[in-house]
């Protein structure tokens, strides 16, 4: 054999051993398990999909291509168990907002390679009601985008789907759909508006469900913001008992004074959020420390004049304020200065320690 024939013979054969090894590596998930994953860009704004494992990240981007192709099969990267597929599926409806038209219902067996998938939208119709979306969260983008800082930005993101949306049923109440096309939605619809137009701002945010009080089922989300995390409840601030006013009393709280809000862990962990320097009150000077000071920081307020929002800085205020509500004359005469009305109704959230009053 010459030399030129054995050069030839070394190259095939190691052509042949890399094809080979290259078979198997896929065969044996090593290389399958990051097949399918989001871009660095998706992933970095996805915290609950950081959580996942490689084959798991796999699964969650391929199920996220098909969705978005509106396929029908979804030929998976690998072959899954039960309960590794329920998980990842239902991070993916829980934590992807544009798939509005992805039907909850879902089909399982005790190993799967491919995935069947349900919509409840025509594909046909899907183009214009994502544009119906897309105007809406590039209205508030828009707005935010005014603000220099990231939690002002959020502030404002927030306080944009409140104004767009009243809590109602609708056909939509639990797609960001029915919040920013629509103006109707319960908890779910507004955590996922928030999610898509503040993921769409380019701020890493999640949804998160649970049970509030220990009993019935919620939604809301956390964001981060200057690499801190915070917990964050449109619901809650867009309630009916405020009249059509939004509050800020679950606008980046802290897990201390989130108690009431409890998540389910069974999809991925949350993170820990534990500061409160960012909170409405915090940035707009809104704190008291006593209940001397409210009649002083309401006659002078400078927001909407039929509704006031103070944070207190601890519980004995929180209960000192309280038992002077009924007969407090200077808070009256402090509400007539800034509104012309001669009462009021007040509201106060212990968990949270925020007082909101509605002149009236």
């Amino acid at each position: 054999m010459t030399k030129r024939s054995k050069i030839i013979l070394i190259v095939v054969l190691v052509a042949a051993i890399t094809a080979l090894l290259f078979t198997l590596l896929f065969n044996m998930g090593w290389i399958r398990s990051r097949k399918g994953a989001l871009p660095h860009d998706e992933a970095k704004v996805r915290y609950p999909y950081s959580q996942l494992s490689p084959t798991e990240k796999a699964l969650y981007g391929t199920l996220c291509t098909g969705i978005q192709n509106y396929e029908e099969k979804i030929k998976l990267p690998g072959t899954f168990d039960k309960a590794t597929y329920e998980r990842v599926f239902l991070l993916v409806c829980e934590q992807e907002p544009q798939f509005f038209y992805l039907d909850s219902v879902y089909e399982t067996a005790e190993l799967m390679d491919t995935a069947t998938m349900r919509y409840d939208v025509p594909k046909d119709d899907i183009g214009m009601m994502q544009a119906e979306i897309d105007v809406a969260a590039n209205t508030i983008i828009s707005a935010a985008s005014a603000e220099t800082d990231d939690i002002r930005k959020l502030l404002a993101i927030h306080d944009g789907i409140a104004e767009m949306c009243a809590y109602k049923d609708g056909d939509y109440q639990d797609e960001a759909y029915g919040c920013l096309a629509q103006g109707e939605a319960k908890c779910e619809g507004y955590a996922k508006a928030f999610l898509y137009v503040a993921r769409k701002a380019g701020f890493n945010v999640m949804a998160v469900t649970g049970v509030i009080n220990g009993t019935e089922n919620h939604v809301w989300n956390i964001a981060e913001a200057n690499g801190k995390f915070y917990n964050i409840d449109v619901t809650w601030d867009d309630s009916v008992q405020y009249k059509g006013h939004i509050t800020h009393t679950c606008f980046a709280v802290p897990d201390e004074l989130f108690g009431d809000h409890s998540a389910d862990l069974t999809a991925y962990q949350p993170p820990v959020c534990d500061d409160d320097t960012q909170n409405y009150y915090a940035l707009n000077m809104l704190t008291a420390s006593s209940a001397a000071e409210l009649p002083s920081m309401a006659s002078t307020w400078l927001g909407d004049p039929l509704m006031l929002e103070f944070r207190l800085t601890d519980d004995a205020v929180v209960q000192d304020v309280a038992g002077k509500l009924a007969t407090w004359s200077e808070m009256r005469d402090a509400v007539k200065v800034t509104s012309g009305a001669m009462s009021y109704r007040a509201f106060m959230d212990e968990n949270r320690r925020v007082l909101v009053i509605l002149p009236s």
